[in-house]
C-alpha cells in the first residue's frame, strides 16, 4: 500500500514539473517577441529552405535587463510545413508527417528605447547536426553576445560615477 501511495505521489510531482515547465508562444514578452520574429525572418530568408516551418516545442526563452541593453536568449525546435516559406505566419499550415526538423539557437542583445540590435547570434540547423560540441560552441558565442557593452539605461553612468 505503501509503495503505490509513493508512486502517485512521485508521478504527480512529475506532472506538476512538467506541467509548469512547458514554454508556449503566447507567454514571450515583446522583446522576445521580436528576437522569435527576426529568427524566423532570418531562416525562411535561407534559399534552402522551400517550406515553412511551425515551432513544435520551445526550450529555452529568457531575457536579462543590463545596464548596457536586453539581453534575450530563445532555443526552439521547428517542424516542416505543408506551406511554401512565404506564407509561414500561417497558422492553418499542416505539419508534414516526413518533413525536416530544425532547432533553432539564438541570443540578441537589443539597446534600451529603440530596441536596435546591438549584437546578435542566430544558429537554425537540422536537429540532428545539435551535439555537445555544437551546443558548447553556442553556449560560448551567446555569451559574447550578452557580454555586449552599449549606452545603457540612462542615468547608469551617473549611479555608477556617484559611487
Amino acid at each position: 500500500m505503501k509503495t503505490t501511495a509513493i508512486t502517485w505521489c512521485i508521478i504527480s510531482a512529475l506532472l506538476v514539473v512538467t506541467s509548469q515547465s512547458e514554454i508556449k508562444e503566447k507567454d514571450f514578452t515583446d522583446i522576445q517577441r521580436k528576437a522569435f520574429r527576426l529568427v524566423m525572418e532570418s531562416l525562411h530568408n535561407k534559399e534552402h529552405v522551400r517550406n515553412s516551418f511551425r515551432v513544435s516545442d520551445i526550450l529555452t526563452a529568457t531575457d536579462i535587463d543590463y545596464s548596457a541593453g536586453i539581453f534575450v536568449n530563445l532555443e526552439f525546435a521547428l517542424k516542416q510545413t505543408s506551406c511554401h516559406k512565404s506564407h509561414w505566419t500561417k497558422t492553418d499550415c499542416e505539419i508534414l508527417k516526413n518533413g525536416r526538423t530544425f532547432n533553432c539557437f539564438a541570443c540578441f542583445k537589443f539597446t534600451y528605447g529603440s530596441h536596435d540590435i546591438m549584437s546578435q547570434l542566430i544558429d537554425c540547423v537540422t536537429a540532428h547536426q545539435v551535439d555537445a560540441k555544437r551546443s558548447s560552441s553556442r553556449s560560448q558565442s551567446c555569451k559574447k553576445v550578452e557580454l555586449k557593452g552599449g549606452p545603457g539605461k540612462p542615468g547608469s553612468y551617473a549611479f555608477v560615477t556617484s559611487q
